[in-house]
């Protein structure tokens, strides 16, 4: 009882001060009213942070995004991508090459993408081990561009449907669907253990934008060894892999042997050489 009588007199005591200096009240209220104003910046950033969940996945791939800012009127950088690919030796493209390299890895991706999480472990662990260890074997620079294929403008039209309908970057699709089809040239579409009937499914979705399966990962190749004819594109897509997969296990160390893998190999003729290489026609399934 003593500790509630006190409680009921200090609130009497507070009453009888804001009683007796009522001119303190609207400084209060004006300086709550400043309080709340100022902090509204704050509190929108921590009310936002809950619908920001950004994964580890997407900070990595944003780090290689190519824009498709633009792609309506044909001008994004995706756009100029493509021209390069399509025309490596143009003049008016040499920025270009020096931008993006003459090899390189090129996924289609999406923000919301189980197979885009799964996957870039395998992206990330080949980066940190390049020209190391186990992947001593690869030339050249890693190089990894990204495309948001969910990208939409102001409209809410499709970005990338813009690229996919141009007719020289549908012609690059439709050939590069026909070559890898060809299991006795480009063994992973019969080597993969999907299959070559899901393998052959999913190759067909390129040509049809808004069907593309994410992630899509093209390897280019614009070498003059990278471009040989019937057995790659002419465009230099050298392979397209769907899924990572690898002996030796699942984990990202096996995702990043297959990457390596398919960067390194050259129509391998070597048995030995081509028995761990899946994308080899000597590679010899567990």
């Amino acid at each position: 009882m003593v500790i509630l009588k006190g409680i009921g007199n200090f609130f009497v005591k507070i009453g009888r001060w804001i009683k007796n200096t009522a001119w303190v009240q609207p400084l209060l209220i004006v300086g709550g009213i400043f309080a709340i104003i100022f902090s509204i910046p704050y509190i929108s950033k921590w009310v936002g942070s809950w619908f920001t969940s950004g994964s580890a996945a997407q900070s990595y791939y944003k780090n290689f995004e190519v824009s498709l800012e633009g792609a309506e009127d044909g001008n994004s950088d995706v756009d100029k991508l493509f021209d390069y690919i399509l025309n490596p030796a143009d003049p008016a493209n040499a920025s270009a090459k020096n931008k993006y390299g003459e090899k390189f890895f090129l996924a289609v991706v999406q923000k919301s993408c189980a197979g885009c999480e799964d996957r870039y472990g395998g992206f990330k662990t080949l980066e940190q081990n390049w020209k190391t260890g186990e992947f001593s074997n690869v030339t050249g620079d890693f190089k990894l561009f990204t495309i948001y294929a969910d990208s939409i403008n102001d409209d809410g039209d499709s970005l990338f449907k813009s690229v996919c309908e141009r007719s020289d970057v549908l012609a690059l699709f439709e050939e590069a669907n026909e070559v890898l089809q060809d299991g006795n040239k480009h063994p992973y579409a019969t080597n993969n253990s999907g299959g070559n009937a899901t393998y052959t499914e999913n190759l067909e979705k390129m040509i049809l934008e808004d069907k593309m399966e994410t992630p899509t990962t093209f390897l280019f190749d614009l070498t003059s060894n990278g471009i040989k004819p019937g057995w790659t594109s002419d465009n230099g897509v050298r392979e397209v892999l769907f899924s990572f997969e690898a002996t030796g296990g699942s984990d990202d160390y096996a995702k990043a042997r297959t990457l390596r893998n398919a960067w390194t190999n050259d129509w391998l003729v070597d048995s030995d050489a081509g028995k761990n290489n899946i994308f080899s026609p000597y590679y010899k399934k567990a």
